[in-house]
């Protein structure tokens, strides 16, 4: 059970702490907003999930860190296939009507249309998972996009009925700091440069340089940022544990957990699907609040 994504949090758990340290508390309330399978006229459902497949709980936890998992389930309803569907129903009650039809008429028939759609549209999901760490206070959600977080928060809020959740607040800007790495080969010293960055210029309509498979202290990527590029996104690697790229929202995309360290610190896989999972998220949980914390003290964020 891997992160391939993270964004991150800082909450102030004080007032739930004494849920989450009683684990028969914290199952009752994650099942509150547990996940069911969309109905006939739902377009998407959202809830948690038992983290290790059918029949396990709800949650798992070693020392400070807690992991959950969402599931998400959303049909897939093209709004070309609802338009085609709704002209030829308008088409053929016009003729019967031998008039056009009204505005609330066509909005009756394209809510008849949706609702017959819907109850035989495919169903997609997709599982992601949120690390909680009470010592501290940070919470990651295996996400890139902002929206789906701010979503997963409101699952954490309406099972523990609060979750005082805050973006991370910086007092700097992340992408000028990221760009003085760059521009000045200045690294903090728990990281090495990885292979991929995106330039992008400062005005609205310039343009947008990405990078892959790259040597960032290049010449090449000098050039560009010597014309004023900045940089939004860079590969790094932490302590040679952890890769992954940092955005200027002080997220990670494309984590991946550096082979040799997996090795030394993983146990080799056994029969025990489910124990082979919590080692993984035991590691995982380790190296985020190494990572989180790191990443708050050099870009000087608020902590909780």
């Amino acid at each position: 059970m891997w992160f391939k994504n993270a964004r991150f949090y800082t909450v102030d758990l004080k007032e739930i702490l004494p849920v989450l340290k009683d684990p028969t508390l914290t199952e009752e309330a994650l099942e509150k907003a547990k996940f069911t399978p969309c109905q006939a006229q739902e377009v998407a459902t959202i809830g948690f999930a038992p983290l290790f497949g059918p029949h396990t709980p709800y949650h798992f936890s070693t020392g400070p860190h807690f992991f959950f998992k969402l599931t998400e389930e959303s049909k897939l309803l093209p709004s070309s296939v609802v338009k085609a569907n709704l002209q030829e129903l308008t088409d053929a009650k016009e003729i019967e009507l031998k008039r056009q039809l009204k505005k609330s008429e066509k909005e009756a028939l394209k809510a008849a249309v949706t609702n017959k759609l819907l109850a035989q549209a495919f169903a997609t999901r997709r599982d992601f998972l949120i690390w909680c760490n009470t010592d501290k206070n940070i919470v990651g959600i295996s996400v890139t996009s902002a929206k789906r977080a701010e979503r997963a928060l409101a699952l954490l809020r309406e099972a523990f009925s609060t979750f005082p959740a805050k973006l991370l607040t910086p007092r700097c800007l992340v992408d000028e700091r990221i760009t003085t790495w760059l521009t000045q080969n200045t690294l903090p010293e728990k990281f090495k440069y990885g292979s991929e960055t995106t330039l992008k210029s400062k005005d609205e309509d310039g343009g947008v340089i990405r990078a892959s498979k790259e040597d960032l202290t290049s010449e090449e990527i000098a050039v560009h940022l010597q014309a004023g590029k900045v940089a939004t996104e860079i590969g790094l690697n932490f302590e040679d544990s952890i890769e992954f790229t940092l955005t200027q929202e002080i997220a990670l995309k494309k984590i991946k957990l550096a082979d040799i360290y997996v090795e030394k610190n993983l146990p080799k896989s056994g029969d025990d699907e489910i124990a082979d999972a919590q080692a993984e998220l035991v590691l995982q949980g380790e190296l985020f609040e190494q990572l989180s914390d790191y990443l708050l003290e050099i870009f000087d964020c608020d902590r909780a």
